[in-house]
């Protein structure tokens, strides 16, 4: 791993780490997840900065995973048949009939991570893939309650289904699988390193709050 890259991780841990501060913080709590939108658009941007090979079918795959994100979270909210019954809160910031335009970017991201997290580790796609999607459904897990506590979204009751999971675990594979058909895996030591932030600052917020 490269010098810049291990700072640009060190600085990422720092603000994740500053963010669970300003979240305990009641003061300061509506501020930081008013910043919610800038760090998912940030964490997405900066390791794409660092990707060492760019290539159309990257960028391609990018906005397709986004669009397609975009729109099984619209057919989601508005029927109620994929993920269970849920609606969208305003910590993601503005959107197209009440589906924030950043839950796309947010799909985008966590295909490219995962991928990028077993790249090198898994030789075919199916397998990437499948343990992507694993990958991704435990991350769901883990990032629910705080979801909801930072008013990303509320579900039904204020009781998460098990579809949501299920659903979860479809659609992850579904767009990988579709991400790889335009370009290959590659590793991307900042993007997995945001996993594991997100990972652990997630489970932070679950446990802390």
């Amino acid at each position: 791993m490269q010098g810049a890259e291990k700072r640009v991780i060190g600085i990422a841990g720092i603000i994740y780490a500053v963010g669970i501060t300003g979240l305990y913080i009641a003061g300061t709590r509506s501020q930081v997840i008013g910043l919610t939108p800038v760090n998912l658009a940030l964490s997405l941007l900066v390791p794409l900065i660092f990707q060492k090979k760019w290539t159309f079918g990257l960028l391609i795959a990018l906005v397709c995973i986004a669009l397609c994100g975009f729109f099984i979270e619209y057919a989601g909210v508005h029927t109620g048949l994929i993920f269970g019954k849920y609606h969208y809160g305003k910590t993601l910031g503005p959107g197209w009939q009440g589906i924030p335009y950043m839950i796309g970017v947010n799909w985008a991201m966590l295909v490219y991570f995962a991928v990028s997290a077993l790249s090198g580790r898994i030789g075919n796609a199916w397998g990437i893939a499948l343990a992507g999607a694993g990958i991704m459904t435990i991350y769901d897990y883990i990032m629910e309650p705080g979801a909801v506590w930072m008013g990303m979204w509320y579900w039904s009751k204020g009781v998460i289904p098990l579809q949501n999971y299920i659903a979860w675990f479809i659609c992850s594979f579904v767009l990988i699988r579709l991400y790889l058909w335009f370009t290959k895996p590659e590793r991307n030591n900042i993007a997995t390193a945001l996993l594991a932030i997100q990972f652990v600052f997630f489970g932070l917020i679950r446990l802390l709050f």
